[in-house]
């Protein structure tokens, strides 16, 4: 049997699977750079000034050497006024340490000071890791500050995806409304392609042309061709808080479940220690939220997750494997299966032992398509 493992939270889990139930494994498999490449790039593309400004939405591990090289970089020029920001309380201790030995404090921020903050410093600059995303096609520092700090145009970009499956890997018109919101301030980026291993490209810039370089790039290296197959496992691990809420796992299905037929099984990694995400899925099991609000433009954080789930979750079989209890999942109409090998098990009870299975790690950094579709 091979040892494959998918990732689960901050770990792996072990699929314990025989070669012939294997369909295919689809994963992103990039080359790296190394610490002197990506030295040079930061030193030759980011100029730093009193008073600047480094903020962060989703922290990643491979931030930490980027931010090691900005804060030498400070000291080398003398900035007395640097400091970092991050919008996420979920950074884990082991990571606060490694800073801390290099001298280096991220604060957190609430994302209604976010504009405030930005005009109070000389320079912005936005690092974020780049993802396939299934609301704007791709994550990245634009959606991201859209998300934050730009509610009317966050319901502006959500009125255009309702009664719209996914679009993962697409430059959609969510996107390119980020884009222009962000055009109404002075912000440089640093957007990142990474994995749990290093890092494979870093595009600096404005924030709008590295993006796309950036997606230029992503594309090239990580869209897989594949037979769409009965069942599927789905998980992603580059990113420690890509399964810290339901919310954020789901976008892991979302960027990849068309890799299986209709009425076909799913099964994805959500091991969630940070609970639903405090939005609209946690309003909803709170029943404080009318299910029928995904059609109106309000938007409100999650709610692009009711209008997937209801145009797409009478057709397949989704099934969690997570820490959350099972009658939250049910509600939104997912399934749950305990533990890896019980999700094997359910595939092979359903459609025999020689059922071929698809297995997608990286969700976040993996997207699938059909074998006929032009890369």
């Amino acid at each position: 049997m091979p040892e494959i493992w998918l990732g689960y939270g901050d770990s792996n889990v072990i699929l314990d699977i025989k070669y012939e139930n294997i369909l295919d494994i689809n994963k992103t498999d990039f080359s790296l750079l190394d610490s002197e490449a990506v030295f040079i790039e930061l030193d030759k593309e980011i100029k730093l000034y009193d008073s600047s400004l480094i903020l962060n939405f989703n922290p990643f591990t491979q931030m930490i050497p980027l931010l090691k090289i900005i804060n030498e970089k400070s000291k080398i020029h003398g900035i007395n006024d640097l400091e970092i920001y991050t919008l996420s309380t979920n950074i884990p201790l082991k990571i606060k340490r490694e800073l801390n030995d290099n001298g280096i404090t991220i604060r957190k921020i609430e994302s209604s000071d976010i504009l405030n903050k930005i005009k109070y410093f000389k320079k912005t600059i936005i690092l974020e890791k780049i993802e396939y995303d299934p609301f704007f096609g791709y994550k990245g520092a634009s959606t991201e500050l859209m998300r934050s700090s730009f509610p009317n145009e966050m319901n502006q970009a959500y009125s255009t995806i309702i009664d719209k499956i996914p679009q993962p890997g697409v430059i959609t018109e969510p996107l390119n409304i980020s884009f222009e919101s962000s055009k109404t301030l002075n912000i440089e980026t640093i957007n990142v392609i990474a994995n749990n291993d290093g890092i494979n490209s870093i595009y600096c810039g404005d924030i709008e042309s590295s993006f796309k370089k950036s997606i230029d790039e992503l594309n090239k290296i990580s869209k897989r061709k594949t037979e769409k197959s009965k069942s599927a496992f789905i998980s992603g691990n580059s990113n420690f808080n890509t399964q810290s809420t339901l919310s954020n796992s789901l976008n892991l299905l979302w960027n990849n479940y068309q890799a299986v037929k209709e009425n076909g099984i799913i099964i994805f990694l959500s091991e969630n220690k940070m609970g639903l995400g405090n939005g609209a899925l946690l309003q909803y099991i709170e029943n404080r939220l009318d299910q029928s609000g995904s059609k109106k433009y309000q938007y409100i954080k999650d709610l692009e997750h009711f209008n997937f789930l209801r145009l797409i979750k009478d057709k397949f079989e989704i099934y969690a494997i997570s820490t959350l209890p099972r009658v939250y999942l049910n509600k939104l109409g997912i399934k749950t299966v305990s533990r890896v090998q019980e999700g094997l098990e359910t595939i092979l009870m359903q459609y025999g032992k020689n059922a071929k299975i698809s297995i997608i790690l990286n969700s976040e950094l993996t997207h699938t398509l059909e074998p006929n579709i032009q890369l």
